[in-house]
């Protein structure tokens, strides 16, 4: 079989087998790989060159996909296995893995963070979203150990900041209260809660 390769657009090479369009890729893989257009190749070395492309290719979605916002390990994998294949993808997730672009643990830490700062998430819901996203159970629970505010602090300002103007009815409230459950707080956690908000407001009114 003989190999030849044709310029694209950009940084692209087009492989062809006995003149029939194969694979693309980009040419700094291509003139890495040590063939020049018209070298003749057998199967098993198509097969294996094959391979290092479509992990090539893994690996490049990989970046893609990490540029617009940290995954776990799971859920790069299973992004890319969904795609290229287990093999390409766990190819793929090693090299990620040695230049340091993932580690679940750090991204344990700053999702626990944003979902119980920013969206006023509680533990129990912050563990439930931590192990959706492929983090497992004892790096989920490390992360939540090193939260700063406790479930009663983030009820609160909660409270005190995006539902406070709901408060104001009986059916506000209980829009909040319902709001509340789905943030994954308890039932007696959120009556205790709203009992402290309604003597802080009758304080306020002394």
């Amino acid at each position: 079989m003989i190999i030849s390769a044709q310029k694209g657009k950009q940084n692209k090479i087009h492989i062809s087998i006995d003149g029939e369009y194969r694979l693309t890729v980009d040419a700094d893989f291509w003139f890495s790989c040590g063939y020049i257009s018209g070298d003749e190749i057998d199967e098993e070395q198509y097969k294996a060159l094959e391979a290092n492309i479509f992990k090539r290719r893994c690996f490049n979605r990989a970046l893609n996909i990490l540029s617009r916002r940290d995954h776990s390990e799971k859920e790069l994998f299973d992004k890319l296995a969904r795609a290229d294949g287990d093999e390409a993808a766990a190819s793929a997730v090693e090299k990620i893995k040695a230049l340091g672009y993932i580690d679940d643990e750090r991204y344990a830490a700053a999702l626990a963070k944003e979902l119980a700062e920013r969206k006023g998430k509680s533990e129990r819901a912050i563990l439930s979203e931590l192990i959706h996203r492929g983090i497992d159970r004892n790096t989920a629970e490390n992360a939540i150990s090193s939260l700063t505010l406790d479930e009663c602090d983030k009820i609160n300002i909660l409270l005190n900041s995006k539902y406070r103007r709901k408060l104001e009815t009986e059916k506000g409230r209980q829009q909040v209260f319902n709001a509340l459950l789905r943030l994954g707080y308890g039932y007696s956690e959120i009556r205790s809660a709203l009992r402290d908000y309604d003597e802080c407001i009758e304080e306020e009114d002394i």
